[in-house]
């Protein structure tokens, strides 16, 4: 008989956390569950802590490979899975005792393909609930991809919210659906969960939230997390914006509300894009040149006219402003007012 539920854990350089991680998988209050724990190649302990867990623990799977990223990684974890649901757990975060049992259980009694719940921001000294809504439903998937492909009306009152329902994890996904659908390279496209949350909620048919939050993810390193320059990330989001522009175009039916949607996310990305080239270190002048060079592109002065700024709280109203008007020097003073009240914030 095949698990309820295959949790995968992709590990690279994460000895420090790595126990309290498993840990909060063995503690689960459904037995009947596979932990598959991909070694990405990491260099540290880790190889050796998860062969020691399943030495102790036959509920957990040991793949040991070449290093390749997450996306790989979580493939990988994927192609061996044998349970009626997929879970992706980052190794550095944790689930609560009853994580697998309630999503599981509101699976069953709702005959949905993919059910996920909110989740909790753990900073060092305080932490966050994020929830992706206003309250627990039921719906037809397709209903939830329009919200992946971007936000609309008065979801565009906090861009900061751009990304909630985005990520992989926090949620269980019918095993065959999963195995249908492949991560993409990040190095290739700049993110990988947002192409595969659209590739995978298509294939579905049933979609359930849970308000409660079973999920904690780890924020602890703000300092070290948010703070690598990524010099090819606009050229690799337009790559990921293009796959997703082509699959809007072969959907007759509701296509053009995701175009619509996803000029509002290329609109946003803006905020994004803008910090990453702050932490490129470079001098004021050459960042605005470089941000200058992101406005005038044909794709990005449609997507930020079109925004409807009425919804936008003063100051994004006021960034957007410098946005149109291409005023990239002064755009370039207030993303590093942003990085600074960001990274003295917590």
């Amino acid at each position: 008989m095949n698990p309820r539920i295959s949790v995968i854990v992709p590990v690279y350089k994460v000895e420090k956390y790595l126990d309290e991680c498993v840990q909060s998988l063995i503690n689960q209050t459904i037995q009947d569950l596979e932990f598959i724990l991909v070694d990405d190649g990491s260099p540290d302990n880790c190889p050796k802590m998860c062969d020691e867990y399943a030495q102790n623990d036959n509920r957990f799977v040991v793949i040991h490979k070449e290093n390749g990223g997450l996306s790989s990684a979580r493939n990988a974890g994927v192609k061996v899975a044998k349970g009626e649901y997929i879970m992706f757990l980052d190794s550095d975060d944790w689930i609560e005792p009853n994580t697998c049992e309630v999503l599981y259980s509101y699976a069953e009694n709702n005959q949905s393909e993919i059910v996920m719940c909110s989740y909790i921001k753990e900073f060092i000294n305080h932490s966050i609930v994020a929830h992706l809504w206003e309250k627990s439903f039921t719906c037809d998937s397709n209903e939830v991809i329009r919200r992946l492909f971007g936000p609309m009306n008065e979801e565009l009152r906090n861009p900061q919210d751009l990304d909630l329902p985005v990520s992989a994890c926090m949620q269980i996904i019918k095993t065959e659906i999963a195995k249908e659908v492949s991560f993409v390279d990040t190095n290739l496209i700049g993110t990988e969960d947002l192409l595969y949350q659209i590739m995978v909620y298509s294939k579905a048919k049933q979609y359930s939230y849970i308000r409660e939050p079973y999920y904690h993810y780890r924020r602890s390193e703000y300092g070290t997390l948010t703070t690598t320059y990524m010099p090819l990330k606009f050229e690799r989001w337009q790559k990921l914006y293009d796959i997703l522009f082509q699959k809007a175009e072969t959907d007759k039916e509701s296509g053009a509300m995701y175009k619509k949607a996803l000029g509002n996310r290329i609109a946003f990305s803006m905020i994004s894009l803008g910090l990453n080239e702050v932490l490129s270190k470079e001098s004021i002048f050459k960042i605005s040149d470089r941000l200058k060079s992101f406005l005038i592109t044909k794709r990005y002065t449609e997507a930020i006219n079109s925004l409807d700024i009425k919804w936008l709280p003063l100051h994004w109203k006021f960034f957007y402003f410098l946005c149109r008007n291409r005023f990239s020097l002064s755009l370039t003073v207030l993303l590093n007012l942003m990085e600074f009240l960001r990274t003295h914030k917590h």
